[in-house]
């Protein structure tokens, strides 16, 4: 995993829970029609530490929700559509 890591302990943490949750994410594949209840039970079958879990969870949400695929943006020719 990539280690980035800045002067600040809160954003490293954040940082960390982000790399985590895209880890995951990219375990999930790229594949059209995930379902919100596959979304969550990947999640929960991921090998997350439990102390982890809810933070990468919220992480993961994040990041699902900031690449939706829109269908208007002529640019993405392979965009992650979960």
């Amino acid at each position: 995993m990539f280690n980035f890591k800045t002067n600040v302990p809160e954003l490293d943490t954040e940082n960390t829970h982000l790399f985590k949750a895209a880890d995951v994410l990219e375990k999930m594949g790229n594949n059209p029609g995930l379902t919100a209840d596959q979304f969550y039970k990947e999640l929960a079958l991921s090998e997350l530490d439990s102390e982890d879990f809810q933070a990468v969870t919220l992480a993961a949400i994040a990041i699902e929700t900031m690449m939706q695929y829109d269908q208007t943006d002529e640019m993405l020719s392979e965009p992650t559509i979960h």
